[in-house]
Protein backbone atom coordinates (compact mmCIF):
# COMPACT_ATOMS: atom_id res chain seq x y z
CA UNK A 1 0.00 0.00 0.00
CA UNK A 2 2.85 2.38 0.85
CA UNK A 3 4.52 1.77 -2.52
CA UNK A 4 1.25 2.34 -4.36
CA UNK A 5 0.70 5.61 -2.50
CA UNK A 6 4.15 6.80 -3.51
CA UNK A 7 3.53 5.88 -7.14
CA UNK A 8 0.21 7.75 -7.03
CA UNK A 9 2.07 10.76 -5.66
CA UNK A 10 4.32 10.70 -8.73
CA UNK A 11 1.33 10.87 -11.05
CA UNK A 12 -0.24 13.96 -9.45
CA UNK A 13 1.94 16.56 -11.21
CA UNK A 14 -0.12 18.43 -13.81
CA UNK A 15 0.41 21.55 -15.90
CA UNK A 16 -2.14 24.18 -16.85
CA UNK A 17 -2.04 25.99 -20.19
CA UNK A 18 -0.05 28.94 -18.79
CA UNK A 19 2.56 26.63 -17.30
CA UNK A 20 2.86 24.67 -20.55
CA UNK A 21 3.38 27.92 -22.44
CA UNK A 22 6.07 28.94 -19.94
CA UNK A 23 7.79 25.55 -20.20
CA UNK A 24 7.74 25.84 -23.99
CA UNK A 25 9.27 29.33 -23.84
CA UNK A 26 11.80 28.96 -21.03
CA UNK A 27 12.61 25.26 -20.61
CA UNK A 28 12.08 23.70 -24.04
CA UNK A 29 12.30 26.52 -26.61
CA UNK A 30 13.66 24.25 -29.34
CA UNK A 31 11.11 21.45 -28.87
CA UNK A 32 8.50 20.82 -31.52
CA UNK A 33 4.96 19.84 -30.48
CA UNK A 34 5.74 16.12 -30.41
CA UNK A 35 8.93 16.61 -28.39
CA UNK A 36 7.15 18.93 -25.96
CA UNK A 37 4.45 16.31 -25.46
CA UNK A 38 7.09 13.69 -24.71
CA UNK A 39 8.93 16.03 -22.32
CA UNK A 40 5.75 16.83 -20.39
CA UNK A 41 4.92 13.13 -20.25
CA UNK A 42 8.33 12.37 -18.72
CA UNK A 43 7.86 15.19 -16.19
CA UNK A 44 4.50 13.77 -15.15
CA UNK A 45 5.79 10.20 -15.08
CA UNK A 46 8.80 11.01 -12.92
CA UNK A 47 7.18 13.68 -10.76
CA UNK A 48 10.01 16.13 -11.50
CA UNK A 49 9.16 19.80 -11.99
CA UNK A 50 10.81 21.52 -14.98
CA UNK A 51 9.87 24.97 -13.68
CA UNK A 52 12.11 24.43 -10.64
CA UNK A 53 14.88 23.05 -12.89
CA UNK A 54 14.59 19.47 -11.63
CA UNK A 55 14.44 18.18 -15.21
CA UNK A 56 15.71 19.64 -18.48
CA UNK A 57 14.95 19.48 -22.19
CA UNK A 58 18.23 19.70 -24.11
CA UNK A 59 18.79 19.54 -27.87
CA UNK A 60 22.07 18.12 -29.16
CA UNK A 61 22.76 17.65 -32.83
CA UNK A 62 19.09 18.14 -33.67
CA UNK A 63 17.94 15.50 -31.14
CA UNK A 64 16.13 16.11 -27.91
CA UNK A 65 17.44 14.54 -24.73
CA UNK A 66 15.71 14.70 -21.38
CA UNK A 67 18.10 14.97 -18.50
CA UNK A 68 18.31 15.65 -14.81
CA UNK A 69 20.93 15.60 -12.08
CA UNK A 70 22.01 12.53 -10.14
CA UNK A 71 19.94 13.96 -7.27
CA UNK A 72 16.90 13.78 -9.54
CA UNK A 73 17.64 10.11 -10.17
CA UNK A 74 17.87 9.51 -6.42
CA UNK A 75 14.58 11.32 -5.81
CA UNK A 76 12.79 9.18 -8.39
CA UNK A 77 14.28 5.98 -6.96
CA UNK A 78 13.36 6.99 -3.40
CA UNK A 79 9.77 7.78 -4.37
CA UNK A 80 9.34 4.28 -5.77
CA UNK A 81 9.29 2.93 -2.22
CA UNK A 82 11.65 0.10 -3.18
CA UNK A 83 14.99 1.90 -3.12
CA UNK A 84 17.36 0.52 -0.47
CA UNK A 85 20.49 2.55 -1.10
CA UNK A 86 23.77 1.44 -2.61
CA UNK A 87 27.29 0.31 -1.84
CA UNK A 88 30.21 2.68 -1.84
CA UNK A 89 31.74 3.00 -5.34
CA UNK A 90 34.45 0.47 -6.14
CA UNK A 91 37.31 1.78 -8.30
CA UNK A 92 39.74 -0.05 -10.56
CA UNK A 93 43.02 1.53 -11.62
CA UNK A 94 45.41 1.38 -14.55
CA UNK A 95 49.08 0.45 -13.94
CA UNK A 96 50.00 4.15 -13.97
CA UNK A 97 47.55 4.84 -11.14
CA UNK A 98 44.90 6.55 -13.23
CA UNK A 99 41.26 5.52 -12.92
CA UNK A 100 40.20 2.64 -15.14
CA UNK A 101 36.59 2.25 -14.02
CA UNK A 102 34.07 2.60 -11.23
CA UNK A 103 31.44 0.06 -10.16
CA UNK A 104 28.28 0.79 -8.16
CA UNK A 105 25.66 -1.65 -6.86
CA UNK A 106 22.12 -0.43 -6.15
CA UNK A 107 19.81 -2.24 -3.73
CA UNK A 108 16.03 -2.61 -3.54
CA UNK A 109 13.59 -3.99 -0.98
CA UNK A 110 11.49 -7.08 -1.57
CA UNK A 111 9.26 -6.92 1.46
CA UNK A 112 11.70 -6.57 4.35
CA UNK A 113 14.56 -8.16 2.40
CA UNK A 114 17.26 -5.89 0.97
CA UNK A 115 18.84 -7.33 -2.16
CA UNK A 116 21.27 -6.17 -4.90
CA UNK A 117 19.05 -5.10 -7.79
CA UNK A 118 21.65 -3.88 -10.30
CA UNK A 119 25.38 -3.37 -10.69
CA UNK A 120 26.89 -1.10 -13.32
CA UNK A 121 30.46 -0.27 -14.30
CA UNK A 122 31.48 3.01 -15.92
CA UNK A 123 34.82 3.08 -17.70
CA UNK A 124 36.63 6.37 -17.32
CA UNK A 125 37.88 6.73 -20.90
CA UNK A 126 34.41 6.16 -22.33
CA UNK A 127 33.12 9.25 -20.57
CA UNK A 128 36.27 11.32 -20.25
CA UNK A 129 38.49 10.44 -23.23
CA UNK A 130 40.52 13.60 -22.63
CA UNK A 131 41.21 13.88 -18.87
CA UNK A 132 42.65 17.37 -19.43
CA UNK A 133 39.04 18.58 -19.84
CA UNK A 134 38.10 17.27 -16.40
CA UNK A 135 38.79 18.99 -13.12
CA UNK A 136 41.71 17.05 -11.71
CA UNK A 137 40.32 17.27 -8.19
CA UNK A 138 37.04 15.51 -9.08
CA UNK A 139 37.61 12.47 -11.33
CA UNK A 140 36.51 9.96 -8.68
CA UNK A 141 33.33 11.90 -7.91
CA UNK A 142 32.39 12.38 -11.56
CA UNK A 143 32.86 8.77 -12.68
CA UNK A 144 31.09 7.52 -9.53
CA UNK A 145 28.03 9.60 -10.36
CA UNK A 146 27.93 8.11 -13.86
CA UNK A 147 28.22 4.55 -12.52
CA UNK A 148 25.45 5.30 -10.02
CA UNK A 149 23.19 6.66 -12.77
CA UNK A 150 23.77 3.54 -14.88
CA UNK A 151 22.97 1.27 -11.92
CA UNK A 152 19.87 3.24 -10.94
CA UNK A 153 18.52 3.08 -14.50
CA UNK A 154 19.05 -0.69 -14.57
CA UNK A 155 17.33 -1.07 -11.19
CA UNK A 156 14.41 1.24 -12.04
CA UNK A 157 13.98 0.97 -15.82
CA UNK A 158 10.32 1.97 -15.89
CA UNK A 159 10.98 5.14 -13.90
CA UNK A 160 14.31 6.21 -15.40
CA UNK A 161 14.35 5.01 -19.02
CA UNK A 162 14.66 7.95 -21.40
CA UNK A 163 16.36 10.10 -18.74
CA UNK A 164 20.07 10.91 -18.57
CA UNK A 165 22.19 12.83 -16.10
CA UNK A 166 24.26 15.88 -16.92
CA UNK A 167 27.44 13.88 -16.31
CA UNK A 168 26.43 11.11 -18.71
CA UNK A 169 25.92 13.71 -21.43
CA UNK A 170 29.48 15.09 -21.22
CA UNK A 171 30.69 13.25 -24.30
CA UNK A 172 27.46 13.71 -26.24
CA UNK A 173 28.46 17.34 -26.75
CA UNK A 174 31.51 16.11 -28.66
CA UNK A 175 29.46 13.77 -30.86
CA UNK A 176 31.09 10.69 -29.35
CA UNK A 177 27.86 9.07 -28.25
CA UNK A 178 24.20 9.28 -29.17
CA UNK A 179 21.42 8.87 -26.63
CA UNK A 180 17.89 8.19 -27.80
CA UNK A 181 14.69 8.34 -25.82
CA UNK A 182 13.10 4.91 -25.62
CA UNK A 183 9.50 3.74 -25.52
CA UNK A 184 9.25 2.18 -22.09
CA UNK A 185 6.73 -0.19 -20.53
CA UNK A 186 4.70 2.57 -18.89
CA UNK A 187 4.23 4.22 -22.30
CA UNK A 188 3.11 0.91 -23.82
CA UNK A 189 0.69 0.41 -20.93
CA UNK A 190 -0.89 3.81 -21.63
CA UNK A 191 -1.48 2.73 -25.23
CA UNK A 192 -2.88 -0.65 -24.19
CA UNK A 193 -5.34 1.07 -21.86
CA UNK A 194 -6.59 3.14 -24.79
CA UNK A 195 -6.99 0.00 -26.89
CA UNK A 196 -9.04 -1.76 -24.21
CA UNK A 197 -11.28 1.28 -23.73
CA UNK A 198 -11.77 1.80 -27.47
CA UNK A 199 -14.58 0.63 -29.76
CA UNK A 200 -12.21 -1.38 -31.97
CA UNK A 201 -13.45 -4.81 -32.98
CA UNK A 202 -11.48 -7.87 -31.88
CA UNK A 203 -9.39 -8.11 -35.04
CA UNK A 204 -8.36 -4.45 -35.06
CA UNK A 205 -7.72 -4.61 -31.32
CA UNK A 206 -5.26 -7.48 -31.78
CA UNK A 207 -3.48 -5.63 -34.59
CA UNK A 208 -3.21 -2.52 -32.41
CA UNK A 209 -1.79 -4.52 -29.50
CA UNK A 210 0.79 -6.14 -31.80
CA UNK A 211 1.85 -2.69 -33.02
CA UNK A 212 2.25 -1.52 -29.44
CA UNK A 213 4.51 -4.45 -28.54
CA UNK A 214 6.81 -3.74 -31.49
CA UNK A 215 6.84 0.03 -30.96
CA UNK A 216 10.41 1.17 -30.23
CA UNK A 217 10.53 4.80 -31.37
CA UNK A 218 8.89 7.94 -30.07
CA UNK A 219 7.63 8.74 -33.57
CA UNK A 220 5.80 5.41 -33.76
CA UNK A 221 4.45 5.85 -30.22
CA UNK A 222 2.81 9.18 -31.05
CA UNK A 223 1.49 7.82 -34.34
CA UNK A 224 -0.28 4.95 -32.55
CA UNK A 225 -1.45 7.34 -29.82
CA UNK A 226 -2.98 9.71 -32.38
CA UNK A 227 -4.79 6.84 -34.14
CA UNK A 228 -6.27 5.59 -30.89
CA UNK A 229 -7.37 9.11 -29.94
CA UNK A 230 -9.08 9.40 -33.33
CA UNK A 231 -10.90 6.10 -32.77
CA UNK A 232 -12.09 7.19 -29.33
CA UNK A 233 -13.16 10.59 -30.64
CA UNK A 234 -15.12 8.90 -33.42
Amino acid sequence: LLNQNKMNQLQKIEFNSDQIALIKKQIAPNANDTELKLFLYQCQRTGLDPLTRQIYCIHRGGRMTIQTSIDGFRVIAERSGDYAGQDEPVYAYNPDGSILSCKVTVYKFRGDVRYPAATATAFFKEYYPNPMNLQKSMPHVMIAKIAEALALRKAFPQDLSGLYTNDEMQQADKGEVTFENEVDESMRKALRDKVYSSTLDEGDRMLALESIETCVSNAMYFKIDARLDAVQAG
